[in-house]
């Protein structure tokens, strides 16, 4: 399918589903945490007010996902970071699995990514995005571990390239889109949808 256009998008909230579930005691206030391993991105945004025939046209997008059997890619603009762009990052090693990774192609000695900030792994369907939850500085061959969330969900091949000027997430819609269509052709959206998995 198609990458929505970032110039669209008004507002973003964005939010990590894990498959956790907790039990707490009625007598002693004391929980039992099940941690059964999935963690997802949900996102919901609202879309600029667009007008005429960028308005249909944005409809007809929408429309032709289909609920959730279509995919989009969204890259979130408040993950961008294009000071980042002349970067080729890849990974580094195989059969790598869980919250940490292995890439290469940094300066040397110098801070890699910082808390907060993203990368996404993969393309088309297969992309996924990932959240860095340490500052992380590379070593002096250029090599960085990455400390992130939500976990790999299958190991990257070595040399892969790792996304982190404009990450971006491969999404399914939760429910279909309604078109709100105001006076003087002006066309509102709002979206919510969840990695598609």
């Amino acid at each position: 399918m198609s990458e929505l256009p970032l110039t669209l998008v008004e507002s973003i909230e964005r939010r990590l589903a894990t498959a956790v579930s907790a039990q707490t005691s009625p007598f002693t206030g004391s929980q039992q945490v099940q941690d059964w391993g999935g963690e997802w991105w949900e996102v919901t945004f609202d879309v600029a007010l667009t007008k005429g025939r960028n308005g249909r046209r944005l409809s007809a997008f929408f429309t032709a996902l289909g609920g959730v059997r279509g995919w989009f890619t969204l890259r979130d603009p408040s993950a961008a970071r294009p000071d980042l762009a002349s970067k080729t990052i890849s990974v580094a090693g195989v059969g790598q699995s869980g919250n940490t990774l292995v890439t290469s192609g940094w300066d040397a000695e110098a801070l890699a990514l910082e808390a907060g900030d993203f990368f996404s792994l993969g393309t088309g369907s297969d992309m996924r995005l990932h959240m860095v939850t340490a500052d992380v500085a590379a070593d002096a061959s250029g090599v960085a571990v990455l400390t992130f969330t939500p976990r790999l969900r299958q190991s990257p091949v070595d040399l892969s390239p790792v996304e982190i000027a404009a990450p971006g997430v491969a999404l399914r819609l939760t429910q279909p889109v309604p078109t709100r269509i105001s006076r003087a052709d002006s066309f509102r959206f709002s979206v919510a949808a969840r990695e598609a998995l």
